[in-house]
């Protein structure tokens, strides 16, 4: 948009109602942008979900690997007599 155009806008339309359409203009711009963000924080956020349940999955079979060496040792302590 040139100069030109512009001041014929504001000297038909007026500087008022330009100005709203230009503020409505970036608006619209800002919330388009602000949705693809968006989308791009649920992507990210999938991914990490899906790496935090592999973890999860993960703690618990060392969890469970960990109870089976407690027990070892507690019944290597009572064959010594510790």
């Amino acid at each position: 948009m040139d100069v030109n155009m512009l001041e014929t806008l504001i000297n038909s339309l007026g500087f008022p109602i330009v100005m709203v359409g230009a503020c409505g203009f970036f608006i619209w711009k800002m919330y388009q942008a602000q949705l693809q963000d968006k989308e791009r924080l649920y992507a990210e956020l999938g991914k990490a979900t899906a790496a935090n349940e592999k973890f999860a999955g993960i703690i618990s079979t060392y969890t469970g690997k960990l109870e089976s060496i407690e027990n070892k040792v507690d019944k290597i302590q009572d064959k010594v007599g510790a």
